[in-house]
């Protein structure tokens, strides 16, 4: 696990700035704190931030092939490098590490960009190629590693992280109005998009070829359909624990200490039970909850690490940690922080740094095998559509605040279009609560169907699949990456951890998109295939209890102990002054939510966030 950066002056022939590169690796030091290292050739400059995983003395980079035409910097982990290597020695290809890294090196001297058919793991890597004077930089297929780049005429940069990019671009970079309204959407900035114009990210499953030709990308990868006919949903679940038995046992692969983020819930339970039953010791587990305990999973978490024998440590998360970290984390992002478990993520993660150095998480469970609420409400969408809209408002307005989340669901299933709902379901503001928060001045600037029109495209990918699986492919393109997966990747590294997804294994994506629709659920029950699957493995307490989802009593707090810093962020002259919004909208919704008329921490969140990364961008030279 490391940090990347490069510049390719392809255009200008410009030598590449080692300054600059110094000054890009420095930003980033916390993702590799172990050793840095840097390659200069004319116009193009490689840089690197190392956490030592694999062949901890030797896995020095950049790394070069043996007769240094090939020049690799490489952030993440190839888990069957050693299964490659044996072959590629047999085709006279001569090894000088024991790195995964090497690898990666002689497969492109071997294949070229279809080395990417080759590799299992999570990557973002970029490898120079002297003879060719080529850049070829590509990201794996689902989007576990970031990569952020900035294309210019004759010019190229790339980086690890937003802040570590900045050092490589000349002041001052510009705000994307359409990012901002998208941030207020999304709770995040889908890609290819960030928060600066001209700043992007590299899309899952593509690579990037730079050279004297320009800048061209092309996807190398995508989710396949389901299986036409259906195969009794025992075979599929005997397949399912073969690949995640498979997938945990290679992310075994470390020369550090290992240890597991478990919530509790099936996706990390399960993750646990594997490592235990492949002979993972010792076997450390940790766990994040809240004094506040309908809202603490600590107790579930407790029992399966009480079932497996494990190493658990635990801690509590506090409103305070949460006021004093919040800054702190913004300006690791460089952007707003999507969702307050980022704060838990990061707070876990340097308590499992005091004695690990890689964690293996549950992530990606529930968009694979459907553990989202909404998978199964979205069945009803026809139905509470097709209502008069004045009804479903009244029953919206007429349920209790406790039953907030049915009122939400409520609310969305009623949108017609497919785009649109899908754009709703994990938005902060609905599309005319972001009407009404921003100011008609800074509407004019933006596209407002934005954030629908951003579904649309990748559910127009898979319009002859099933409703349901094209829910799980948007969400797999879209909502998976540019959120959960950043978050993890971003939150980890902040700890100078590696964060490692057994569920995201690419052949276990493939199982999973394979397996008919109807298998998946059983009516109303989320994830039916995956519990089936782990019966043998994990206790009925842990199959049987419902989708909580990793939820911080933010609302509660923000009502609270929190409820005048959120009043002083939020309320502030400089929030209301920037331009941005309605004044008298922040107000409305401060005051629903402070007087308990309306469940507005998501609104809440994304305005204490933006105004705190706007204060920072304020008082920052670049």
């Amino acid at each position: 696990m490391c940090g990347i950066c490069g510049i390719y002056n392809f255009g200008t022939k410009e030598p590449a700035d080692g300054a600059a590169l110094k000054r890009a690796a420095d930003a980033m030091a916390h993702r590799g704190p172990d050793d840095e290292g840097f390659y200069l050739d004319g116009e193009l400059g490689l840089g690197n931030r190392r956490l030592s995983i694999i062949d901890l003395p030797g896995g020095h980079q950049p790394i070069s092939n043996e007769d240094g035409s090939l020049w690799i910097t490489f952030n993440g982990e190839i888990y069957n490098y050693r299964e490659l290597r044996p072959g590629l020695e047999a085709r006279g290809h001569r090894f000088k590490t024991s790195s995964d890294t090497e690898t990666i090196v002689h497969l492109y001297e071997e294949y070229g960009t279809a080395c990417l058919a080759h590799l299992r793991g999570m990557f973002a890597f970029a490898i120079w190629d002297k003879r060719a004077k080529r850049l070829f930089l590509a990201r794996d297929r689902v989007g576990i590693k970031p990569v952020f780049y900035r294309s210019e005429p004759g010019r190229l940069v790339f980086a690890s992280e937003l802040r570590a990019l900045r050092a490589l671009i000349e002041p001052p970079l510009e705000i994307d109005p359409q990012a901002v309204y998208d941030f207020f959407g999304f709770r995040y900035i889908p890609a290819p998009h960030t928060f600066y114009r001209g700043v992007e990210k590299l899309l899952p499953g593509h690579y990037l070829v730079a050279d004297a030709r320009g800048v061209s990308i092309t996807p190398y990868w995508d989710v396949p359909p389901e299986e036409a006919a259906t195969r009794p949903a025992d075979e599929y679940a005997e397949e399912v624990v073969a690949h995640l038995r498979e997938s945990v046992r290679l992310r075994l692969i470390a020369d550090v200490p290992l240890g597991v983020f478990l919530s509790g819930g099936t996706d990390s339970s399960a993750v646990v039970a594997f490592m235990a039953e492949l002979g993972a010791r010792p076997l450390r587990t940790f766990s994040v909850g809240f004094a506040e305990q309908r809202f603490s999973e600590l107790p579930y978490a407790r029992r399966v690490a009480e079932r497996f024998s494990t190493e658990h440590r635990e801690l509590l998360l506090r409103p305070q940690d949460m006021a004093e970290d919040l800054a702190r984390l913004i300006a690791f992002r460089d952007e707003p922080v999507a969702e307050p478990t980022d704060v838990a993520l990061y707070r876990i993660a340097r308590l499992a740094a005091e004695s690990v150095k890689v964690v293996l998480a549950g992530e990606g469970g529930d968009e694979l095998f459907v553990g989202y609420p909404k998978y199964a409400a979205d069945r009803l969408a026809g139905f509470v559509s097709a209502l008069p809209q004045e009804v479903t408002s009244a029953l919206a307005r007429w349920l209790p605040y406790r039953q907030r989340r049915v009122k939400l669901a409520l609310e969305t299933l009623a949108i017609r279009d497919e785009a649109e709902r899908s754009a709703t379901w994990f938005a902060s503001f609905s599309r005319e609560e972001r009407e009404a928060l921003f100011s008609p001045d800074f509407l004019r600037q933006v596209d407002v169907a934005h954030p629908a029109r951003v579904f649309e495209q990748q559910l127009e990918k898979v319009r002859d699949r099933s409703p349901l699986k094209r829910m799980l492919y948007a969400d797999l393109k879209i909502w998976l990456p540019d959120n959960l997966l950043l978050r993890g990747d971003q939150m980890t590294m902040a700890a100078s951890i590696e964060e490692r997804v057994p569920f995201l294994d690419h052949k276990l994506v493939e199982l999973a998109a394979r397996i008919p629709s109807p298998l998946l659920t059983r009516g109303f029950r989320t994830k039916a295939l995956l519990r089936r699957a782990l019966a043998p493995y994990l206790s009925p307490e842990t199959l049987r209890r419902r989708k909580v989802g990793f939820t911080v009593p933010i609302g509660l707090w923000f009502r609270q102990s929190l409820k005048s810093f959120v009043a002083d962020v939020v309320l502030s002259p400089e929030a209301k002054g920037r331009g941005y919004f309605n004044p008298a909208a922040m107000e409305r919704f401060v005051r629903e939510h402070f007087d308990g008329v309306r469940d507005r921490q998501k609104q809440l969140w994304a305005l204490v966030n933006f105004e705190l990364w706007c204060r920072q961008k304020s008082g920052s030279r670049r």
